[in-house]
């Protein structure tokens, strides 16, 4: 018997869209999990890499740790996101440009500021929105330890 297709459905904000294939390992009506395996080498992440997806429906955010093949922490990012929706076979949302990735020393560097100027000056992004990517940055910036303990707390069957 083969694994239920599972799929991460990235929607955004210029109404483009992207689809990943994913397995399924935890699904609740506020949390699903996703795993993957990087086909392709992704910057300094190699190939083969596990990713393991967390997506909240009452979250500004998602959370991927990437896990070498040692099992190492290779790096979490956080995407800013909203609009979140867990189906039986998937999770969609829609991604707010702006990432934040942590080393495994704890170094928090934030992605795409600029591309999120660039769309607030086309209008692709209001003041609404802008204001509320913001408040997801400070959230994850500040609490990123938190967050990935309360992550790892929904695999462990805690929360």
């Amino acid at each position: 018997m083969t694994a239920k297709r599972f799929v991460e459905v990235k929607r955004r904000l210029d109404g483009s869209s992207e689809e990943f294939d994913c397995e399924l390992v935890h699904r609740s009506e506020s949390v699903v999990v996703v795993q993957f395996r990087l086909p392709a080498a992704v910057g300094d992440i190699p190939k083969g890499t596990t990713t393991l997806g967390w997506f909240w429906t009452r979250r500004p955010y998602n959370l991927y740790r990437f896990v070498a093949s040692d099992g190492d922490v290779l790096r979490h990012r956080f995407d800013v996101i909203d609009e979140v929706t867990i189906a039986d076979d998937r999770v969609e949302y829609l991604d707010l440009i702006v990432d934040v990735l942590v080393s495994p020393t704890g170094d928090v560097m934030i992605e795409d500021e600029e591309e999120l100027k660039q769309a607030a000056k086309r209008g692709r992004v209001d003041e609404r929105r802008v204001a509320q990517i913001e408040r997801a940055l400070t959230t994850i910036t500040r609490d990123w330890r938190r967050i990935v303990r309360e992550a790892l707390a929904v695999l462990a069957g805690d929360a």
